[in-house]
């Protein structure tokens, strides 16, 4: 769990807090099939509500929350609200949220949870702890995530099931991660199959991210080996998408030798004009950028998704400027070659970066609402000393809204003046 959410009294906190439940919490269970999405064709929909629910992989997406802004700026047209369910060290059994409890009271908060929000898309993160059982696990984990599929299908949601991400080797004295990739890997192979026999869509993080400390230049992905760092999750936002088959934000404006566009995906482009010294335009974009990766990972990242070609200007310097601010200087020496920029900055990336800021907000907001400070004081069995307390949980409520209204505006996309200009 990051620091910021880390509050003294959790490991003195009962975890059940109890909430206006839409459904009694002794209703008979039933196997209602969940219906899955159409595979290849994912996608997320207008009023979706989607919880993240899992062990520390998920419950620490909400301290950067990459993946949460990914999704959102995807859909710009479509209101959809995300929840972090997640809950560090858990199980599919709901150990960690257990408490002073039983097993079952920890799995019935879950349930509770699930009920107060109702979801139509449940992304699933369960493996990696289960991992550390190795194969003779495997016999206990497959039931108990049938049982968990079960209770969430009381709300009828599409689920997506995340596979354990590998285990890195960043050198000893830590561990050798060989013999935990293994189970980690039959954790995959089994969730893979449990996911392709209910039709659920299937993530492969194991493979789809790797081993960061094996690329070229080695950027490890986590902490220690088994957390993710912010860089590992600004990496698992692109990952969850590929595994979904979701179209890559690519922005590709070409201007050719008479200033007209000859190509352009990702924005609609009007005012083009050629000028003495270069060329502008207006653009506006169908969806803002993937977001930036996290400031001290930049260095050494050739390529963008965002290209800007210009043919027909003659050689020299050229500044590409967006809303009248220098983004990137490019030098041509043929004029037979385009201007090619790789645009890494821009108001678009900062317009993503205030989104991103804004879901973080909204996400510590959440936290302290399902997970309140001091909780055995407010709602446990010590509720006679500060029980009247407990009615101000509620107040985050307008809260959340706002920062989600305030997300609702800045996921769409705005007009910007663009301007490749020789410098004399």
């Amino acid at each position: 769990m990051h620091l910021r959410f880390c509050l003294p009294f959790f490991l003195f906190a009962l975890v059940v807090a109890p909430t206006v439940r839409a459904a009694d919490a002794k209703a008979t269970r039933t196997a209602m099939q969940v219906k899955p999405r159409p595979p290849g064709k994912f996608g997320l929909l207008d009023g979706d509500r989607v919880a993240f629910i899992g062990d520390t992989l998920v419950e620490r997406m909400q301290s950067n929350d990459y993946i949460e802004t990914a999704l959102t700026m995807r859909y710009p047209d479509r209101n959809i609200t995300f929840r972090n369910l997640g809950w560090s060290g858990d199980t599919v059994f709901g150990d960690s949220r257990a408490s002073f409890g039983t097993t079952a009271d920890g799995f019935q908060q879950l349930r509770d949870r699930v009920s107060d929000f109702k979801p139509t898309v449940v992304f699933l993160g369960y493996g990696g702890g289960h991992s550390f059982d190795g194969a003779a696990g495997l016999p206990r984990f497959l039931p108990g995530m049938e049982t968990l599929v079960v209770m969430l299908s009381e709300t009828k949601p599409a689920i997506v099931v995340l596979s354990p991400i590998r285990h890195e080797d960043l050198g000893r004295p830590l561990p050798d991660p060989v013999p935990h990739n293994r189970n980690r890997a039959l954790y995959r192979d089994a969730l893979r199959q449990f996911a392709a026999a209910r039709g659920f869509p299937f993530v492969d993080l194991f493979d789809l991210l790797g081993d960061g400390t094996k690329t070229n230049p080695p950027r490890p992905l986590t902490d220690n080996g088994i957390h993710l760092s912010a860089f590992g999750y600004w990496r698992t936002a692109a990952a969850i998408e590929r595994g979904l088959e979701l179209s890559e934000s690519k922005w590709t404006v070409e201007l050719g030798d008479d200033g007209k566009p000859s190509k352009s995906s990702g924005t609609k482009l009007t005012n083009i004009e050629t000028t003495a010294t270069g060329v502008q335009f207006t653009a506006i974009d169908d969806r803002l950028p993937f977001p930036a990766a996290p400031p001290r990972f930049r260095d050494g990242i050739k390529e963008s998704l965002r290209t800007l070609h210009v043919r027909g200007l003659p050689p020299g310097v050229y500044a590409v400027k967006v809303d009248d601010r220098l983004v990137q200087a490019v030098k041509l020496n043929d004029s037979d070659v385009p201007v090619l920029a790789h645009l890494f900055v821009g108001p678009e990336f900062v317009q993503v970066e205030k989104l991103r800021q804004i879901a973080l907000a909204k996400n510590e907001l959440f936290f302290h609402r399902w997970r309140p400070q001091n909780e055995t004081y407010l709602l446990g069995f010590r509720k006679h000393e500060q029980g009247q307390n407990a009615r101000e949980i509620s107040a985050f409520d307008s809260l959340i809204s706002e920062q989600e209204a305030a997300i609702s505006k800045l996921r769409v996309p705005v007009a910007h003046k663009y301007e490749i200009v020789r410098v004399p």
